[in-house]
């Protein structure tokens, strides 16, 4: 089940923030820390983490067995301005089947398959295009209609050109009639002829007929006509035309038996599989794959033995089977497919005892050393866990590994998750070696042995060149040095740290005034991060009454590259002044030097409170710290606390000096913080209804003449 964060108040109430540091992804944003025994499906880290998806999981298992290469960069360039740093990362981010070049998506004509397929009936004397017709695809994984498709008649166009002794007129004919039987599918489909007999005359195009027989009664749901149709075919003397048959006779009783598993709305029931038909179609495939172990269909039926075990409830067969695929499947994409077919076959009602395979085990027992509130499994008792020691014969130090996680996350012990992991190795880091050293830190933080935390997340740096692990290794340092209150050691000139992301959150939430100013002025640095500093400096001076350092720092406006799209701008702070409601304001230099000289000046605060208002700057998302345990929750170094609008409005009508046109506007503005819903936009401040009607009835009153009293009708 994903589970959704709940949008940040700053998206809420539409203030400004930007991608870099809060996520423009209205469902998501990423969660900046390395201990989370929560799944967070926003977020993934590089080692194996109980927070982490079950799939992240096993992707680092088989990058460290050799058998995957995760990709080590985002697929998208905005990736890593969403929010993300490349750690921590989203499933989609690192997957390459989720780049689109939507050029080649939106024709037909630059598709492979369709281009191989004109090329093949060229050679039949047929120069139209094939269809596009939509295909009808069926609820559920797995649907027959998905191998009615373009490839699927290329197979059959190929197999025609080859069989030269059959007459041109016929393969033409055929191989119109497969073009025709593209996208038809379902039961909603009337039973089409494809071909006339006189049309054909040897033995072999019959053959050929016979199959596209089988195939439109396939493709229909008439399993019956389809399986004669097949059964017909298997001792053809035809190579592909045997072959195929003999694959379809499977598919064929692996579709009867699900038939009616699965209802209108895709749910399945075990309880409805025909079993006679599940156990034809196993015999079936096990023939297939006896007589054509490198068969051309022959990762499918593999593929739909694994169907077939979890159609018949039997998780051991299944779990073995998908061992065996991972072992031997050395195709990228497919095992990424696999990975994702596992997710959702094998995951649901999968039991520790079912699995021998080291790796399914170890993210099986991950999932169960999440916090046990509202996990569906078991949590993961210590004794089960070493006794599970054995099926790690060949990955010992995985074992290891999980029983130093299960002390540090379930038995709260980072003390003894230190004594159970193996000394550290000096050999190269994968995935496993990395998970250790990574979790070796995590103890020693909870220790609070923080120097020597840094001292190992520095060696590790030293050692690793991975993109993803420096990645993390530089948000480990981050999280340490900030903990610490040594945020300049961050920004030093020898700073292994140079992540964007991580660099200019810092900046954000926990900067005080001099490394501000240093960044924003610092040529070398980058314009995202030289933009992030100076616009913080300036809010946060701004909004806490610094407001001749204000004045000073807005000269570094001048010296500023431009801003990158998705980072805080500056320029914010170029504010012209105006006549809103018609309450007049000089620029905001004006404003600012006007509360230099008198920091109660109606005029200053009024139209203060116009810029942070129109700039919508109210309830900055800056004001408001990630959670504890998130980069960037540390005690921001900036002295001061914040003051909204409403403070000063409040503080104006405090004041008897204030003018009766000051305290009006003052009254107007006041009461419309919480227009039109009757929550505060301006601030925290739970201000009760009965002040806000007599805030009201002051202004109607006292003030009728004024604009502001006869525009304003209601106080919420």
């Amino acid at each position: 089940m994903i589970f959704k964060r709940l949008l940040p108040l700053a998206l809420l109430t539409g203030v400004h923030v930007p991608a870099a540091l809060a996520s423009s992804d209205l469902l998501c944003s990423p969660s900046w820390k390395l201990v989370s025994d929560q799944l967070w499906m926003c977020d993934n880290l590089a080692f194996l983490s109980p927070g982490n998806d079950s799939r992240v999981n096993l992707q680092l298992l088989l990058d460290a067995d050799g058998r995957l290469r995760m990709n080590r960069a985002p697929q998208a360039e905005g990736d890593y301005e969403e929010g993300y740093g490349l750690v921590p990362f989203t499933l989609r981010m690192l997957d390459p089947r989720h780049r689109v070049d939507t050029e080649d998506a939106a024709t037909t004509a630059t598709d492979p398959a369709t281009a191989a397929l004109q090329a093949d009936l060229k050679q039949l004397g047929i120069d139209t295009p094939p269809p596009t017709r939509g295909l009808q695809l069926a609820e559920g994984e797995g649907s027959r209609c998905r191998s009615n498709d373009l490839p699927s008649a290329r197979l059959f166009v190929a197999a025609l050109a080859a069989s030269k002794e059959l007459p041109p007129e016929e393969r033409r004919v055929l191989a119109e009639a497969r073009l025709n039987l593209l996208g038809r599918c379902g039961p909603d489909e009337a039973p089409a002829q494809l071909l006339a007999a006189e049309q054909l005359h040897s033995p072999q195009a019959r053959d050929f007929a016979r199959y596209l027989e089988g195939a439109e009664a396939f493709y229909r749901g008439d399993f019956a006509s389809a399986q004669g149709a097949f059964v017909s075919l298997a001792d053809s003397q035809q190579p592909w035309l045997r072959e195929t048959a003999r694959y379809l006779s499977g598919r064929v009783a692996l579709n009867q038996a699900q038939a009616e598993a699965f209802d209108e709305y895709g749910f399945f029931a075990l309880d409805k599989v025909d079993r006679t038909s599940l156990a034809a179609s196993e015999q079936a495939f096990a023939a297939y794959l006896a007589d054509y172990p490198q068969g051309r269909y022959a990762a499918s039926a593999r593929g739909l033995l694994r169907r077939l075990y979890w159609l018949g409830g039997d998780g051991r067969r299944l779990a073995a089977a998908f061992a065996e695929a991972f072992a031997s499947d050395a195709d990228q994409a497919g095992l990424l497919a696999l990975i994702d077919e596992l997710d959702a076959k094998l995951l649901p009602n999968l039991a520790s005892d079912e699995l021998q395979d080291p790796r399914l085990l170890a993210m099986l027992d991950l999932i169960r050393l999440r916090d046990p509130q509202g996990q569906s499994q078991a949590p993961l008792e210590l004794a089960e866990l070493q006794a599970q020691q054995p099926r790690f014969a060949s990955h010992p130090g995985l074992h290891a590994y999980l029983v130093a996680a299960w002390h540090f996350y379930r038995g709260n012990a980072p003390q003894a998750a230190l004594d159970a992991l193996p000394a550290p190795s000096a050999g190269a880091l994968d995935f496993i070696a990395f998970s250790q050293e990574t979790l070796r830190g995590l103890a020693l933080e909870a220790l609070g042995r923080g120097e020597q935390a840094e001292e190992h997340w520095r060696a590790l740096l030293a050692r690793t060149q991975d993109p993803l692990q420096q990645a993390q290794l530089q948000l480990a340092l981050a999280l340490n040095l900030e903990r610490r209150g040594q945020l300049a050691t961050v920004f030093a000139a020898d700073s292994p740290i140079r992540s964007a992301p991580i660099r200019e959150r810092l900046l954000a939430y926990g900067a005080g005034p001099e490394l501000l100013r240093r960044q924003a002025s610092d040529r070398q640095a980058a314009p995202g991060e030289r933009a992030t500093a100076l616009y913080t400096l300036l809010y946060r001076e701004l909004s806490r009454g610094r407001y001749a350092e204000f004045l000073a720092d807005l000269e570094l406006l001048a010296e500023q590259p431009a801003a990158p799209a998705k980072a805080p701008d500056p320029q914010l702070f170029v504010w012209a002044g105006g006549n809103d409601a018609g309450y007049a304001c000089p620029a905001l230099a004006e404003v600012a030097r006007r509360l230099v000289a008198d920091p109660e000046d109606a005029q200053g605060l009024l139209c203060l409170g116009d810029f942070l208002r129109t700039k919508r700057l109210d309830q900055h998302w800056l004001d408001q710290p990630p959670e504890a345990g998130e980069l960037g929750s540390a005690p921001s170094q900036f002295p001061g606390t914040p003051r909204s609008r409403l403070m000063g409005y409040q503080q104006l009508l405090d004041n008897p000096q204030s003018s009766r046109e000051e305290r009006a506007y003052a009254l107007f503005r006041a009461i419309n913080c919480y227009a039109p819903s009757a929550i505060n936009g301006c601030d925290d401040q739970d201000i009760d209804k009965e002040q806000r009607r007599q805030w009201f009835q002051t202004l109607k009153r006292q003030y009728a003449d004024t604009p502001w009293a006869q525009r304003l009708k209601y106080y919420w």
